[in-house]
């Protein structure tokens, strides 16, 4: 008789993290997991994460138990281990070498555990001439070619405020970690998953860092899809998406210039590429006639992809986004209630939850190390020792 396997209320149900990152990548990773079920532990220094400093914080931790624990002292170090026993991820994004240093590289927490998955998120590489370096999103937007790229040939470069290339090696540590677990499951072998925030900026430029043979014109700035930028209206802007030549039909109808669809100049994407300077100009001078709201109006009216250009606020209360459940609610036991997204990913059988908000330094460390296994007297000892207790900084949350 085939053995039944227990059903799950979420896809990482019973997955035990310890997560050892600080930050926004690796910190981000763990989330992910923790989003979906996973049982994930942050583990902080006593001075904690430096990037408490800052309420990105709360939703790059959330769904996380917190406890501090000084693994530069050999009693924290050994009660990690213990923990590690239990564990079946470790994941930390520490510059490459230091936690060997620290005594929790790959190499010796596999021999304690040989079925952990130890994921390493780090700048540019465990190795190679740039690892030692320090990384942080802009300098791999500056070297990486997203400043450049944003800006087009020929004028300034562009700093994206969004931290493009710390949130997509986020979600690649969580794929990988994903695979291994995966892997696992099939084979009983742990293994050890690396990414980094060079990988991720190159990755999420796949089209840009494309090139053929004898091309002469390997990448064009802004897709080589015309129209398709941003436009300035009477009030505001709006971005129009013209992605075929379909879409440009209804545009002409929309705009009441028929005769530019079957314009030799403008009827194909090529041809309006080539005619670009002249063909935007005449476009922009239509569209800032009427406001905003108008045109998006309009030209939804006739299926042209549009989208009017807005602050992050309106989306707290947009229909689509309350429809798709991205505006949650936790609340914080220092800062009361926050709104922030939902869950990204929507599993019919196992989904995800928001469940906690993000842990206050060392909030859970007796909760999560009595679930370990520890007694309360060796709790109290780590305690008298100053290994779990926190000493948070000004400006912490």
């Amino acid at each position: 008789m085939r053995r039944s396997r227990p059903m799950l209320k979420h896809a990482f149900d019973g997955v035990k993290v310890l997560d050892l990152t600080s930050y926004i990548a690796g910190s981000f990773a763990a989330t992910w997991l923790a989003d979906l079920g996973a049982e994930v532990v942050k583990i902080e220094n006593p001075t904690g994460d430096p990037f408490r400093v800052t309420r990105g914080f709360l939703v790059w931790n959330r769904n996380k138990r917190g406890i501090v624990l000084d693994l530069k002292h050999p009693d924290g170090l050994a009660a990690f281990y213990r923990m590690v026993r239990q564990a079946d991820v470790v994941m930390e994004n520490y510059r490459p070498g230091v936690a060997d240093r620290l005594g929790v590289g790959y190499e010796r927490l596999r021999e304690i555990n040989p079925r952990i998955i130890y994921c390493s998120v780090s700048g540019y590489g465990q190795t190679g001439p740039y690892s030692q370096k320090p990384a942080f999103d802009p300098l791999l937007q500056a070297m990486g070619g997203v400043m450049a790229g944003q800006g087009g040939p020929g004028n300034p470069p562009v700093f994206l405020r969004i931290a493009v290339s710390d949130y997509y090696a986020a979600a690649l540590a969580a794929y990988g970690v994903a695979s291994a677990l995966y892997v696992r499951e099939k084979t009983g072998l742990g293994q050890r998953v690396e990414t980094s925030l060079l990988n991720a900026v190159i990755a999420i430029q796949a089209w840009p860092f494309l090139r053929l043979e004898d091309d002469p014109e390997p990448f064009r700035p802004g897709s080589g899809l015309v129209p398709y930028q941003l436009f300035q209206t009477a009030d505001g802007w709006i971005f129009i998406a013209c992605g075929n030549d379909g879409f440009w039909r209804n545009l002409c109808r929309a705009l009441d210039i028929e005769a530019f669809a079957a314009d030799p100049r403008f009827a194909t994407q090529p041809a309006r590429y080539q005619n670009r300077e002249e063909l935007l100009g005449i476009l922009q001078d239509i569209l800032l006639t009427r406001t905003t709201a108008e045109w998006v109006e309009l030209l939804e009216a006739h299926d042209v992809p549009v989208a009017p250009v807005r602050g992050i606020e309106a989306l707290f209360d947009d229909p689509q986004v309350r429809h798709n459940e991205m505006v949650v609610e936790v609340q914080h036991p220092k800062l009361g209630r926050i709104r922030q997204m939902g869950i990204p990913v929507k599993l019919g059988a196992t989904p995800g939850e928001v469940v906690r908000p993000a842990p206050m330094l060392g909030q859970h460390t007796e909760e999560v190390l009595r679930e370990y296994g520890f007694s309360p007297e060796e709790i109290a000892e780590l305690r008298a020792k100053g290994i779990t207790e926190p000493r948070p900084q000004p400006g912490y949350v």
